[in-house]
């Protein structure tokens, strides 16, 4: 586990719960948001539904972060939050094929292949 990592979580935490003190009157236990994965998935869930807030960028980089230091990756030197940035699932889902960029598949895009609702 690298210690700037733990580090960067621990600013996250923090700042989480001050900005949940201001949003909704009542703030988090920090030291459990950092060791407890079902606390923290709770406290995150409540960061994304504050919409129009920071709370749902913080809670991006919360877990960006917490991926990085699950699987030993070292993100020294980063910037403060690429962490966000840290989401390698979403690019793999990409309609678009970045060597041609032109969408990869038409049916996706398609208004017939969405359900309705």
């Amino acid at each position: 586990m690298s210690q700037a990592l733990a580090n960067r979580r621990l600013q996250l935490a923090t700042r989480i719960h001050y900005a949940l003190m201001r949003e909704l009157g009542f703030g988090i236990d920090v030291g459990r948001l950092m060791k407890q994965p079902l606390y923290a998935r709770d406290v995150l869930l409540v960061c994304d539904a504050c919409s129009g807030h920071d709370l749902p960028r913080l809670a991006i980089a919360f877990r960006g972060l917490t991926i990085a230091e699950a699987e030993g990756v070292d993100t020294a030197g980063a910037s403060q939050f690429a962490s966000s940035l840290f989401q390698t699932s979403t690019a793999q889902s990409s309609q678009f094929n970045a060597s041609q960029s032109q969408p990869a598949s038409t049916e996706a895009a398609s208004p017939e292949s969405v359900p309705a609702a």
